[in-house]
Parts: C-alpha cells; sequence; structure tokens
C-alpha cells in the first residue's frame, strides 16, 4: 500500500513539473510559443531563486528557413530595460527537438538555461523572449512577468 502511495506522489509531482506556464504575447509583435514551460512555474510571477538558473523551454514554428537562431531577453525592472545576458548565444545548440538548419513551418522546441546571479538585487521583472534568426526574422516572442527571491 505504501509503494501505491509513493507511486502516485511520483506520478503527481511529474505531471506538476511539466504544467505549462501562462504567458502573454509580445506588444512588439511577433509569434507566440505553442507552449511555455518553466521549470517549477505554472502561475505568474515565476518566482527565480537567486544563485540558481531558470529553466524553461518552449514549442514554436519556425516562421522562415534559417541558418541560424539568437536568443534575446530584455529585462525590464524598476521603469528601466535591459539586455539579459545569457551565457550561450547561440539557440541551434540549445534546441531539443529539431536542429539548424531550421525549414519554415517546423515545429522546434528550444531549451534556455538563464543564470539568476547571487549579487541581483530582489526586485519585479518583466520578462520579454525572442529568437531571431540572421535575417531579423523574429520566430517566436512572449513576455512573462517574475520576482527574483532568495528562496
Amino acid at each position: 500500500m505504501l509503494g501505491l502511495r509513493v507511486l502516485i506522489i511520483a506520478a503527481f509531482c511529474v505531471v506538476g513539473s511539466l504544467q505549462d506556464t501562462p504567458f502573454t504575447k509580445c506588444k512588439a509583435g511577433g509569434p507566440a510559443p505553442e507552449a511555455l514551460r518553466v521549470k517549477g512555474c505554472n502561475t505568474t510571477p515565476c518566482r527565480f531563486v537567486k544563485g540558481k538558473d531558470v529553466e524553461a523551454e518552449w514549442d514554436f514554428n519556425v516562421v522562415a528557413d534559417a541558418e541560424a537562431l539568437k536568443p534575446v531577453v530584455k529585462a525590464k525592472a524598476l521603469g528601466i530595460t535591459v539586455d539579459y545576458p545569457l551565457p550561450e548565444q547561440d539557440a541551434c545548440k540549445s534546441l531539443v527537438n529539431g536542429e539548424c538548419p531550421l525549414e519554415k513551418g517546423e515545429l522546434v522546441s528550444y531549451g534556455l538555461r538563464m543564470p539568476i546571479l547571487k549579487a541581483y538585487p530582489k526586485v519585479d521583472l518583466h520578462l520579454t523572449f525572442f529568437l531571431v534568426d540572421p535575417q531579423k526574422n523574429v520566430h517566436v516572442c512572449f513576455e512573462i512577468d517574475a520576482k527574483v527571491v532568495d528562496n
């Protein structure tokens, strides 16, 4: 009986970790993802823990043939918008499903790893995520709210 309880609890944990994360479409335009999954976040604002990496994955349809993709993140806090530095600038290396070169109409998944440094202040963030190709085509764009927390 105890084994069945453990199995049921484990199943709920797996299902909970795979739930979609709510997002809003970009105000600047660009296609929204088919689905977004931010680890540990199924309601917004997402809690980004200082000293940890944010892990996210999103599915999107390729809007044009692309040899390469670059991730771009804009972070707005306290009324100021800045480019958020990502350690991996080649999005093709972080594709979970699919590989570059990409063909128009292809459904692919991208995996993001975004460090939240311990030095960051505890603030509310409005984040905009893009994947763009060298021809400046925006393949996916969405926005989420988050807050940087200690734990």
